[in-house]
């Protein structure tokens, strides 16, 4: 992961200009007119969107956003009431959040949507952000990152493209062959573009990626502009078979989603806000009944010194989750989110070396014991990693929120015994009766390996025991605080501490044993909490894989990987390898670990995105990372089966 540099504006003339590309960001002779022009008129833009459910504008140059607003002024003016705008654009050097701010403010008449970009504005973190606007009916996907590789690691399926990139004279590495292919790989069959310049280069490589390219009346003073459309689009040759996604599911528009915790609370809640009827079944008594029950959950991500696939998909999973907090807030949810930071003890020198540099402060900043012991209103066992941005919540309590939606139906003490599927749709069997949908969502834990065992999920359960410490209120740290353990505060009358980590072992009893062990953990990072008294605990049980990270995605057709790719145990493959095939309908979201909170509601995104045929919100390497059927790949590279 590299540092970003943010944009270096100035104004000249009251323009705002580049001094990274020595280019004006939109045109002397009136930005607003401009993009009409160019970009909405270019593109045929609105009559295209009258009568569609959703539309996906892609773009290269995030630039001011003024493209942004006006087409999201232009949608909600006259697109249909529930149609969804996709908006996707990459920007290598985003603004800061001040400086994006003025450039904008002379726009008063889009006050509306610049104050929805504004308080959107993710920190200035290579990857890729989403952001919910206008309560879902626009999205927001920024990708703040070299252009090539970024729509490179993108999955989506694109309407209309604004190539909005500076002058090809002044940004060349824009205006390449192959971020042309991979314009014309992420386009639909008719798929258009408009872009302001006229350059012969560009003119050809978009011709060679297959689009028809044609000469229109420029804005302003540019006597030309180009336009055009591709009618067949490239196949895509760059992803590995195996994780090719499947495709929408939009007629369905009907799911069950097994398990009411985060995990299912979250993903229900995702779909029915894309006007889909959701029935949520619960094997337990009430909402969230195992790990999600627990009193408060701490949100903040698992990061490594690497910043590996793994931990870029737990740092955009936590950026993504206090984006999302806030804009539920701002719809009037009360979430409960205490958005007091984290701080993170014990972290090594090199640790933290290694990742400080290329993140932000907003993000992420080393704190001296001192300071640390300031913020948390506590003495501390040594220095720290301050997360400004996390904080705790009640997960109980979020999940209920979530599942009042009036398109969720809750049913619980429903155990699935199994699955089959007939008749385009699957039944769901319980002791007592047959539930039957077109589309199941397994959210219910280790219990998704019972229900689809020859996948080689390798899930294992994990058992953990909270205690319960009874603190004077003036004692209680300020933020939560982690380090081999936790403390946190609750919207109780006592602090969480824990939790304990037990393998192979189903007891749900609370055992004094383990407050001890919880209690000697806290002695090592807070030693003066540990003197209070414990006055109860909870057990919970929580579902890890082997490498930590969640199994999110469709469920692959087991027999079908074991013949397609049982030739991969020789090593690289020469003959083309057909694409993944899927369980119809099948889903599954699970082994979210102890960072449930932080991970579930970007994890319910991409499923909702899969069904829905949207852009995705991971990235490729991350999609990778956490699909399910990479433990099946796995053995069969090395020639070995579940």
């Amino acid at each position: 992961m590299k540092p970003l540099r943010p944009a270096r504006l100035v104004f000249r003339d009251g323009v705002p200009c580049s001094t990274d590309y020595d280019d004006v960001y939109f045109s002397r002779e009136g930005g607003l007119d401009e993009v009409r022009h160019v970009f909405l008129a270019g593109n045929d833009l609105p009559r295209r969107w009258q009568g569609a459910r959703s539309f996906t504008i892609g773009e290269t140059g995030f630039g001011t956003g003024l493209n942004f607003l006006l087409s999201v002024a232009e949608w909600r003016r006259r697109a249909p009431a529930r149609a969804r705008l996709h908006y996707v654009s990459v920007e290598r050097h985003p603004f800061t959040q001040t400086d994006l701010h003025r450039v904008l403010e002379p726009f008063s008449a889009l006050a509306t949507e610049r104050e929805a970009l504004l308080g959107a504005w993710p920190p200035l973190v290579e990857g890729l952000h989403r952001r919910e606007l206008f309560a879902g009916r626009v999205t927001l996907t920024l990708l703040f990152g070299d252009a090539g590789e970024m729509l490179a690691g993108l999955d989506a399926r694109v309407d209309a493209w604004y190539l909005d990139g500076f002058a090809p004279a002044r940004n060349p590495q824009m205006w390449q062959a192959e971020l042309f292919r991979q314009i014309a790989r992420l386009s639909r069959p008719g798929t258009t573009f408009a872009t302001f310049t006229a350059a012969g280069n560009v003119r050809r490589g978009l011709a060679e990626a297959g689009f028809t390219v044609h000469k229109r009346p420029g804005f302003g003073r540019k006597r030309e502009m180009l336009a055009g459309a591709i009618a067949n689009p490239p196949g895509d040759t760059t992803a590995k078979p195996w994780f090719v996604p499947p495709g929408p599911a939009h007629e369905a528009r009907r799911a069950i989603v097994v398990g009411a915790g985060l995990a299912g609370a979250t993903t229900a809640f995702a779909l029915a806000e894309r006007d889909w009827q959701v029935q949520v079944i619960e094997a337990g008594t009430r909402v969230a009944a195992e790990a999600s029950g627990n009193p408060a959950g701490v949100l903040m991500p698992r990061l490594n010194a690497d910043m590996d696939a793994g931990a870029r998909f737990h740092l955009a999973a936590f950026l993504n989750t206090v984006a999302w907090l806030e804009a539920l807030e701002g719809r009037g949810f009360d979430t409960g989110f205490h958005r007091s930071g984290v701080l993170q003890l014990d972290i090594r020198r090199r640790h933290v070396q290694r990742i400080h540099p290329a993140l932000p402060p907003d993000v992420v900043t080393a704190v001296e014991r001192e300071a640390a012991q300031s913020l948390a209103g506590s003495p501390l066992a040594g220095d720290a990693l301050l997360y400004p941005a996390g904080g705790w919540l009640s997960p109980p309590r979020l999940c209920r929120q979530l599942l009042a939606h009036p398109r969720i139906g809750i049913r619980t003490g429903l155990t699935v015994e199994r699955l089959a599927f007939a008749d385009d749709r699957w039944q769901l069997h319980t002791k007592t009766e047959i539930l039957e949908a077109p589309i199941v969502i397994l959210a219910n834990g280790a219990d998704a390996l019972r229900t689809v065992p020859e996948l080689c999920w390798n899930l294992q359960l994990v058992r953990g025991q909270l205690s319960y410490l009874e603190v004077p209120r003036p004692d209680w740290p300020a933020l939560p605080v982690c380090g081999d353990g936790y403390v946190t505060p609750t919207e109780d009358p006592f602090l969480v501490i824990g939790a304990t980590f037990e393998t192979s072992c189903h007891d749900p009893a609370v055992r004094e044993a383990d407050h001890r062990a919880n209690l000697d953990t806290l002695r090592q990072s807070l030693p003066t909490l540990a003197t209070y008294p414990v006055i109860g605990g909870r057990v919970g049980f929580r579902t890890t894989s082997p490498d930590r990270l969640p199994v999110l995605g469709a469920v692959p057709d087991a027999d079908f990987f074991r013949t397609a790719y049982a030739d991969l145990r020789h090593g690289p493959h020469r003959r083309p390898l057909p694409p993944a095939r899927y369980l119809p309908g099948l889903h599954v979201t699970t082994a979210h670990g102890s960072r449930g909170l932080t991970t579930c509601p970007l994890a319910a995104m991409q499923l909702a995105a899969l069904l829905e045929g949207e852009p995705l919100p991971l990235l490729r390497d991350q999609q990778q990372a956490t699909n399910p059927g990479r433990f099946l790949i796995r053995k069969l590279k090395r020639g070995t089966d579940c």
